[in-house]
């Protein structure tokens, strides 16, 4: 690079360094304030829980969309897997205050992360004995392949998707049970590189009516609701007990772009690998999905 790319260069990182500096009060200060309004704010009512890759997005923002619904400041707060450590009053600083949650109103997060974390159910039946949990649920074998390439865009997955398939057992050796008795640790692996055991829909699904009621959990089909996103939503409102509402548009939102082949023989493992899952999830469900 020549003197002039290099100027060019050092100007550019000066710049964003200040920006940082700048950013970094203003977020201190932000934090402070949502702690300090804590008391005043609600909580919400309904959990989006996962799973990942499979509409969480679309599916809330669908929903935020509803007049009766009032958005969080951010839409995955993961507090009930990530920041359980940082109290329940920086959980409150995340969502908007009591007075705009009157007369039928109602606030949710979405943290696809709360279906698979073996810990978000019961830390989260703690603070919210009461709220409704969704749950969209997508064929595991073209859901895996998405979170691939998801953690391969984001530079955290350096092998093939056989490679990390292969090597998934090894990677997420004990670390369920690391997250279930050390509250404050963090499992890399099993955050990123989940790709098979997040398709076991089953036994994640089994452990949160360990601490909900079954009809406190409504269960989605991913494919239906972007196939039939004015039918299931009207099951939504209605599940979370909302005036029925009409969009316009029911927009796909962050749809990944990549080729989502792979060799058939691969597939056809994956497939019969969780075609006995799947069945005894369809017999749980009372109702089967149409995933070849």
């Amino acid at each position: 690079m020549g003197t002039g790319g290099q100027a060019v260069g050092g100007a550019r990182a000066l710049r964003q360094s200040l920006l940082r500096n700048l950013q970094r009060p203003v977020r201190r200060l932000r934090a402070g304030y949502r702690r300090f309004t804590a008391p005043l704010r609600g909580l919400p009512s309904a959990l989006v829980i996962g799973a990942q890759k499979s509409g969480t997005t679309s599916l809330y923002q669908y929903l935020v969309e509803h007049p009766s619904v009032v958005p969080p400041l951010i839409k995955e707060v993961h507090f009930f897997d990530l920041h359980y450590a940082r109290g329940v009053s920086w959980y409150r600083g995340c969502f908007p205050y009591s007075h705009l949650l009157r007369g039928g109103s109602l606030t949710l997060e979405a943290s696809p992360y709360y279906l698979v974390h073996p810990a978000a159910p019961s830390r989260a039946a703690d603070l919210l004995p009461r709220i409704k949990l969704i749950a969209v649920l997508r064929n595991p074998v073209d859901r895996a392949l998405s979170h691939y390439h998801h953690e391969v865009r984001k530079g955290r997955e350096p092998l093939s998707f056989a490679e990390a398939i292969e090597r998934e057992s090894e990677r997420l050796d004990g670390e369920e049970d690391r997250l279930t008795h050390e509250p404050t640790y963090y499992s890399y692996s099993h955050h990123r590189h989940s790709y098979i055991r997040r398709g076991l829909y089953l036994e994640q699904l089994r452990r949160w009516v360990q601490h909900f009621r079954r009809d406190q959990l409504l269960v989605l089909q991913s494919e239906r609701l972007f196939r039939e996103p004015g039918q299931v939503m009207s099951a939504v409102y209605d599940f979370l007990e909302l005036p029925a509402n009409q969009l316009r548009h029911y927009r796909r939102f962050l749809a990944g772009s990549y080729v989502p082949g792979m060799p058939d023989e691969l597939r056809k493992r994956l497939s019969e690998y969780f075609e006995p899952h799947n069945q005894q999830l369809y017999r749980w469900l009372g109702e089967a999905f149409d995933w070849r």
